[in-house]
């Protein structure tokens, strides 16, 4: 950790412009923060949930119910909570199919599984998630000293609902799925070209009425603050041909409200709740 520090402090050392720009961009945080209404884009997000024949403040409500009976039994933190699982929330309540097929690309920690699990109870839902001796698996999120560990965890997790079924895949290999399904929730990598293929593979695979809710859309994201996994603007630009070319529509809605991760403009996300106008 103090060489990684002493490394940091050194190579800033030879890159003075960059201490700069770094002071500018904390000081234009903490001025965007300050002058942040966020009454105002809770009311956007109620609108562009009712546009999508939602109540997000019976999601919201349902959703605190659901995650404190999960809290009995699931040994994980998640402290940062996301519009997404409100959006989940919101779905499942009108949502009056007994029985529905539900696609996720990207597992994780288990969490959002199980927490579908939960909402849509009489759901079967599928996770997949890269193989844990692959390289990007081990790579991606800091898990390269804890790997064992990290997967350990999220077996557990997964383990404990018999309608999750957990696969070890790469996402690319949709492009050879058969089953279709209601919905499908994206949260892979998200840059070129991996998020691409997974909108499309997804498109392939989704019901004529389903869902594709893909997270982490950047709008006005910088190229300098792109990159392969994290943050990229590749899912909002497929959607955004895709929907030019007359094969799906979509909206928009905030990933999160709270001044601290909504208050920059070119670093906000955005969820993408995509259906397609096509038929097979």
């Amino acid at each position: 950790m103090i060489i990684k520090l002493i490394n940091k402090i050194v190579k800033n050392l030879f890159n003075p412009h960059k201490i700069l720009l770094k002071i500018f961009d904390k000081l234009n945080y903490y001025l965007k923060l300050k002058q942040y209404k966020q009454e105002i884009f809770e009311k956007e997000q109620n609108i562009i949930f009712t546009s999508l024949g939602l109540d997000r403040k019976k999601g919201i409500k349902n959703l605190i119910n659901i995650k404190k009976d999960l809290s009995t039994y699931l040994e994980i933190e998640r402290s940062m909570s996301s519009e997404h699982e409100v959006l989940f929330s919101s779905l499942s309540l009108i949502k009056n199919e007994p029985k529905i097929d539900i696609l996720e690309i990207g597992t994780y920690d288990g969490f959002n599984s199980i927490l579908l699990s939960k909402l849509f109870p009489y759901s079967n839902i599928e996770t997949i998630d890269l193989p844990d001796n692959d390289k990007k698996f081990k790579n991606f999120y800091n898990r390269k000293d804890k790997k064992n560990e990290f997967v350990f965890d999220r077996n557990k997790i997964l383990s404990k609902k018999k309608n999750i079924k957990f696969r070890e895949l790469n996402s690319l290999n949709l492009v050879k799925f058969k089953k279709n399904y209601d919905l499908i929730w994206i949260d892979g990598a998200h840059g070129y070209p991996v998020v691409c293929i997974d909108i499309i593979n997804s498109l392939n695979i989704l019901k004529d009425n389903g869902l594709i809710l893909c997270d982490d859309v950047h709008i006005n994201l910088n190229v300098k603050d792109s990159d392969h996994m994290y943050n990229s603007i590749a899912s909002y630009e497929t959607i955004k041909e895709l929907k030019e070319q007359n094969l799906i529509d979509f909206k928009l809605a905030y990933k999160r409200i709270n001044p601290e991760h909504n208050c920059i403009k070119n670093k906000r996300k955005y969820i993408a709740i995509v259906n397609k106008i096509y038929a097979k």
